[in-house]
């Protein structure tokens, strides 16, 4: 993968400014929802969103420098936390039990925010998924030039996952930018992501389209590999 990554040079250096600007936004909107000047915002998908950034930005900026035993201990982590906060939140849902911020009930976007973490449960599942395998004894690379000779063993080496279900994940999720890109098509989901509708919501589901794209990015690097 990091041959791949090195060698698409452009696609790489664009995805690592996506990744970037998608942080910036989620950050920014974090900060206005705390300043009370924004939406009331989804404040653990967005940080489901910055963590995932950070994770991709670490392996398009230094893809021969990574380590893979500590990407997928990083990964896994995520797995498990967000599948809890996804089981609390399907629990709350079922039960009609609400949950507050600042002493505000969003009983309404329980829905939405069961469907966030679905989201985030699978992108984080997959790039796990995508990693499997690799980074045995003997694949850790020590120099640009060693990951090169070695056709990519760094991060995605001999004895990964099937390429044909990455390639099949990473239609799932250019679908779902497809779909999320287009207002009339997001806007028709019921209440599935907790994105704004109108011309907020253009800039508002920047962030997860990102996620989207650069996940199926990731994911057809892993199947080159």
């Amino acid at each position: 993968m990091a041959e791949f990554v090195e060698q698409y040079g452009a696609v790489r250096w664009i995805a690592v400014v996506a990744f970037c600007l998608a942080a910036a936004l989620v950050v920014a909107r974090l900060g206005r929802y705390r300043l009370g000047a924004g939406e009331c915002a989804d404040q653990e998908s967005d940080a489901a969103h910055l963590v995932m950034c950070g994770v991709m930005l670490g392996m398009l900026v230094f893809p021969t420098a990574v380590a893979p035993d500590a990407v997928r201990g990083v990964l896994t982590a995520m797995v498990v936390v967000y599948s809890l906060v996804l089981g609390e939140r399907i629990l709350r849902w079922r039960k009609g039990i609400p949950r507050w911020r600042d002493g505000i009930s969003d009983t309404g976007r329980a829905g939405g925010g069961v469907g966030a973490f679905v989201y985030h449960v699978m992108a984080a599942a997959a790039m796990l998924y995508a990693m499997s395998g690799h980074g045995s004894p003997g694949h850790a690379m020590s120099s640009p030039g060693h990951a090169m000779a070695s056709s990519g063993s760094a991060l995605f080496g001999h004895g990964g996952p099937a390429s044909g279900p990455m390639l099949a994940l990473a239609a799932l999720f250019t679908v779902d930018a497809l779909v999320m890109s287009v207002p009339v098509l997001r806007n028709r989901l019921p209440r599935v992501f907790p994105h704004p509708a109108g011309a907020a919501g253009s800039l508002a589901v920047v962030p997860h389209l990102v996620m989207d794209l650069g996940t199926a990015y990731m994911l057809v690097a892993a199947a080159a590999a």
